[in-house]
């Protein structure tokens, strides 16, 4: 997959495969890669593994990323003792207003905007253009996973599930793993989805209600772990 296919101009529900989940699963080594900070400074993931790691990846044109951002920086005063990370992606939902992300200068810059519209409290990390770590992880625009301070993958989800999230985490500090992969999507509230998508553009509002059917079809072809 090259840049050009990866940061897509005009989203569509085909470029994303909902019912296969790559990555490492529950119980297998993290897999290290390199991002660079607000500051434009270079870091790996593995230098946060002093503490449990929970890594989100979103944009400010994701709906399902403003939907779960408040409860993430709710959990990162709660759990002090784990490094909460936002891993910056390519725009979910781009269009005039926001265009997609074509180099590294404007990701730095379309991260950075995650404090402006969303008050963000984690700290972020920045894909490469190419999206090297998203898809290393699953290439979705809303994941999370849990990586303990073992480097082991202890929680994975295919869509941010903060209950689900909450549950691994009161047991973070022991062997306890978690395989269930797929989770359903948790629908951002109404005025929630249409002020993300509107930061996109009206055109990534129209694109978005135009691929509703096909969206809701595939997540229905989703087979989920018991």
């Amino acid at each position: 997959m090259n840049n050009t296919e990866y940061n897509y101009e005009h989203f569509n529900p085909k470029d994303y495969n909902f019912t296969t989940f790559i990555g490492p699963k529950a119980g297998e080594n993290f897999i290290d890669f390199e991002a660079i900070k607000l500051d434009g400074t270079k870091v790996l993931l593995s230098s946060y593994l002093d503490k449990p790691i929970v890594l989100e990846t979103g944009s400010i044109t994701c709906p399902m990323y403003a939907n779960t951002k408040n409860d993430m920086n709710k959990l990162q005063k709660e759990y002090p003792d784990v490094h909460f990370l936002l891993l910056y992606i390519r725009e979910a939902h781009p269009g005039a207003k926001t265009p997609q992300i074509t180099t590294m200068k404007e990701k730095i810059e379309h991260a950075k905007l995650t404090d402006k519209y969303y008050d963000e409290r984690r700290e972020v990390l920045i894909d490469t253009v190419n999206g090297d770590a998203h898809k290393l992880y699953g290439s979705m625009p809303n994941m999370t996973y849990v990586i303990g301070k073992n480097g082991l993958v202890k929680f994975r989800a295919n869509w941010t599930n903060i209950d689900a999230l909450k549950s691994i985490l009161k047991d973070i500090h022991t062997d306890t793993i978690e395989k269930r992969d797929f989770y359903d999507i948790i629908k951002p509230k109404p005025w929630i989805a249409v002020r993300t998508l509107l930061i996109g553009g009206f055109g990534a509002l129209v694109e978005f209600l135009v691929s509703l059917p096909q969206l809701l079809k595939q997540h229905k072809a989703v087979k989920r772990d018991s």
